[in-house]
């Protein structure tokens, strides 16, 4: 009986030791505007063995947890985008971004993150976000780049980042 006295305090010894230890771990806390930031740009064979996308891959951290839209849900403005990716290509020694003709606007590949705010009390999130991009093979110039920033649902913008020079395939 005094051995199994012995293994309990041993036990709830270690039990006390392990709550006490995990207790002092230092809760990692980001602030509420996400941040992203750079982590590569890989580049996609098709079938065929050609090459007509890349994927751009970030980082990203966020305080409170709300980045991500709702399928069927968050469709309108503010909310159909949460992705933001300008594009720009090195023509006669300047960055220019690149300008659809028919519209006049400017060309990007703006997307959609889904919903990725964790359950639970802590809601500070971190992790990476990759999105596939089609390359602009048409062009004349070898020298692209992008500039992206993400936001938030309660529409915090991230910092803005721009990719390192990338050559077309």
């Amino acid at each position: 009986m005094n051995s199994v006295k012995s293994i309990f305090r041993i036990l709830t010894s270690l039990a006390i030791i392990l709550w006490l230890l995990s207790s002092c771990q230092e809760k990692i806390e980001y602030p509420i505007e996400p941040e992203i930031a750079f982590q590569d740009y890989l580049y996609l064979l098709n079938s065929d063995s050609t090459i007509d996308r890349g994927l751009l891959i970030l980082s990203f951290t966020d305080g409170d947890g709300d980045i991500g839209l709702v399928d069927d849900v968050d469709t309108l403005p503010p909310y159909d985008f949460n992705l933001f990716i300008d594009y720009y290509e090195f023509r006669e020694g300047e960055w220019k971004q690149l300008v659809d003709p028919s519209s006049g606007d400017t060309i990007n590949f703006n997307g959609r993150i889904p919903m990725l705010t964790p359950a639970g009390k802590n809601k500070n999130i971190s992790g990476t976000i990759e999105d596939t991009l089609f390359l602009n093979l048409f062009s004349d110039y070898d020298s692209f780049r992008y500039e992206v920033y993400i936001k938030d649902r309660a529409l915090h913008e991230s910092n803005r980042i721009v990719t390192p020079i990338l050559l077309k395939p």
